[in-house]
């Protein structure tokens, strides 16, 4: 599931749209992270699902494996473009304002869900 919402980071003291990926599975043991590369160019991002890793100070931990990227200073229409290891593609075409981030399109079949539901970071 991907995640996109506003959220004020507290270290930074800067608002910020969070793309949060989560695995549906609940890890018990330990919580992995999902990594992630990206890129804006003009408006199009991207994001490449790499796989999941284990995180350098590895504690024990319960819930599903996370990657996530903030982003600043997003306006407009953006097409999507979510990519997963075995290179398969899924575009949506998402609108974001300060004030709200709205789902306009959608594949038909998709591997993601995507969502603008906000997300408990603590």
């Amino acid at each position: 599931m991907l995640n996109i919402f506003h959220h004020y980071d507290e270290k930074t003291k800067r608002n910020v749209i969070v793309f949060l990926v989560q695995t549906t599975r609940i890890f018990v043991n330990f919580r992995y992270e999902i990594r992630l590369e990206n890129e804006v160019i003009n408006n199009e991002i991207r994001l490449h699902i790499k796989g999941l890793y284990v995180p350098e100070l590895l504690m024990p931990q319960t819930g599903p494996a996370q990657g996530r990227h903030d982003y600043e200073h997003l306006d407009g229409t953006y097409r999507l473009v979510i990519i997963k290891q075995d290179k398969t593609i899924n575009e949506f075409f998402i609108q974001i304002s300060p004030e709200s981030i709205d789902i306009k399109e959608k594949p038909k079949t998709s591997f993601i869900i995507v969502s603008n539901d906000p997300v408990d970071l603590d």
